[in-house]
């Protein structure tokens, strides 16, 4: 037994004052920082630990390269999918006139998908938290007209995320209220970047260096989509769960999938969970849930009793709903005539076009190699993707790969999505026969989304007229959830929201969500760093109105 497990017995006879359904950015944050403060704290993860001294665990690359043999076998496959710190769930995307179902690229573990991220954690503008005033016409979406806390509430809660992440970059020109940002200094740009850096600028444009969760050490790959092997990566792993574990005392239980919440009128009862062969029904004066904006809703909808006859605290039949993921394309230029890139280079950061005449767009990031991106985009996030295509690509094939894909700069255009009603979480209408998650999602571009990408696109090839490019169009594609958030929003109306502006749920006194499902808005900007911040904030809160006051 590693630190901070614990048997089936231990968990269920004691009383916790805290139970963390999921230890991702929210939960692994919001549970250090009540086990900090001295509470007595048990994670419940439905993915593998990965913490250290966990053994058979699949670092240094995506497990479809490290384990090409485990993809011989749906079990198998799935297997090194779990030791590797990804989901196994199975999405039905219920959008179109056919289904589609496939495992979507997040994780799901002891760090969730924070394990896999590309480690940038950047505050939002402080008009990403007055949202509606940003867009010329937001038509039937339900954007507010602003968070329920302002960017000056979750400053200071910016700032400590910040220091415990290890945050590294630079200010961005265009944010006034980072001005007096003070993080260290990030390595200098890479040869590959530099060169996109000095054009921009003699363009009139505003990079700059990435605010980064990275250590930076020797030989650093940044390791984005999949886990570190060098400790150089600041997630909900190494930050939250683990010093929480080894320091504070907090416990966990790794591959323990809750399945509902037990609840009268006002209170979580019992958290019940399916644990290896059995059921266990544990016991929590708060119950913390961090299951991811695709689980979250799916676990409360599932939680219907007698009381709750809609899903636990779904009053307003708004759980679930209001989903939201970013627009992403991929934009591969080559900086120089004939350059092959092989080496990570997640550096740049620009905003130019995140509000731009009167409207509003989103960020442009460079992201990698197309060598080490191409697996993860082509060979596993795909509709109806089945493990025997990594076998498919013919030496042919690869060597126009290589001569015509391969080599260049990839750049991530990343668009801000509006809220809607229609687009939801729900539950599956076919039980689970092999005890992977399912789950469905309904999304469809709006109006509103398809007219914004169309410019940022355009805009984001004018700029880039005098490099060969290859843009690869993903955002219409409903199997990219890197960002999903939104399913049960923050507000102050209980009719139109699920959580309050401390992210209690409105009808449910013990009951508090902090992963990205509270966003009313999905900004334009990587979200890890705003939920991690939330969750300290709300762990605060936990801490004072429970257990000091």
């Amino acid at each position: 037994m590693t630190v901070g497990e614990l048997t089936a017995r231990e968990a269920q006879r004691a009383v916790w004052d805290v139970v963390v359904v999921g230890a991702g950015m929210g939960g692994g944050m919001a549970g250090y920082w009540l086990a900090r403060a001295g509470r007595r704290v048990l994670f419940v993860e439905k993915g593998r630990s990965t913490l250290p001294g966990v053994g058979g665990t699949i670092r240094a690359a995506i497990p479809e390269l490290v384990e090409p043999g485990a993809c011989r076998s749906m079990g198998s496959y799935f297997d090194a999918l779990a030791r590797a710190g990804r989901s196994i769930d199975e999405v039905e995307d219920v959008s179109g006139r056919f289904v589609k179902r496939f495992v979507p690229f997040i994780g799901s573990g002891t760090g969730g998908s924070s394990a896999l991220y590309g480690m940038v954690c950047e505050r939002f503008f402080a008009r990403d938290f007055t949202p509606r005033q940003n867009f010329r016409d937001p038509g039937d979406s339900t954007v507010p007209e602003a968070w329920p806390i302002s960017y000056e509430q979750l400053a200071p809660w910016y700032a400590r995320a910040e220091r415990l992440l290890g945050v590294r970059g630079q200010p961005d020109p265009l944010r006034p209220e980072a001005a007096g940002l003070s993080l260290p200094a990030p390595p200098p740009f890479s040869p590959d970047n530099q060169v996109l850096v000095d054009y921009l600028v003699g363009r009139g444009l505003h990079p700059y260096h990435l605010p980064m969760a990275c250590d930076y050490t020797e030989g650093c790959a940044t390791c984005q989509a999949f886990l570190c092997p060098r400790s150089c990566k600041h997630d909900a792993a190494r930050d939250g769960v683990w010093p929480a574990v080894a320091e504070h005392g907090a416990r966990l239980l790794a591959e323990c999938a809750v399945v509902r919440l037990e609840a009268d009128r006002a209170r979580v009862q019992r958290v019940i969970c399916r644990y290896r062969d059995g059921v266990l029904g544990l016991r929590a004066k708060v119950v913390v849930v961090a299951a991811g904006a695709l689980v979250t809703p799916v676990l409360l909808l599932n939680s219907r009793s007698g009381d709750w006859p809609r899903g636990l605290a779904n009053g307003s039949d708004q759980v679930g709903r209001n989903l939201m993921r970013h627009l992403l394309d991929w934009i591969e230029i080559w900086p120089r005539p004939g350059c092959m890139i092989t080496a990570e280079n997640k550096e740049i950061g620009f905003n130019d076009f995140y509000f731009w005449e009167g409207q509003k767009y989103g960020t442009v990031q460079s992201a990698g190699a197309m060598a080490s991106l191409a697996p993860m985009e082509m060979l596993t996030n795909q509709p109806g993707w089945k493990p025997g295509v990594l076998r498919l690509m013919s030496p042919a094939v690869r060597g126009v790969y290589d001569r015509f894909i391969s080599g260049g700069l990839v750049l991530a255009a990343i668009m801000e999505d509006l809220p809607y009603l229609d687009n939801r979480v729900l539950p599956s209408d076919r039980p689970s026969v092999d005890g992977r998650q399912r789950l469905r999602i309904r999304y469809r571009l709006h109006p509103s989304e398809i007219k914004r990408r169309a410019v940022f696109l355009r805009q984001l090839k004018e700029v880039l007229t005098p490099f060969r490019k290859l843009t690869l169009r993903t955002a219409k594609n409903n199997a990219t959830l890197g960002h999903v958030c939104g399913t049960c929003r923050f507000g102050t109306d209980p009719k139109t929201s699920v959580l309050d502006s401390h992210n209690r749920a409105h009808e449910v006194d013990n009951l508090y969500v902090v992963d990205s499902s509270f966003f009313p808005s999905s900004a334009g900007l990587n979200p890890s760093l705003t939920v991690a911040a939330n969750a300290l904030r709300v762990a605060e809160h936990i801490n004072h109105e429970h257990f000091t006051s």
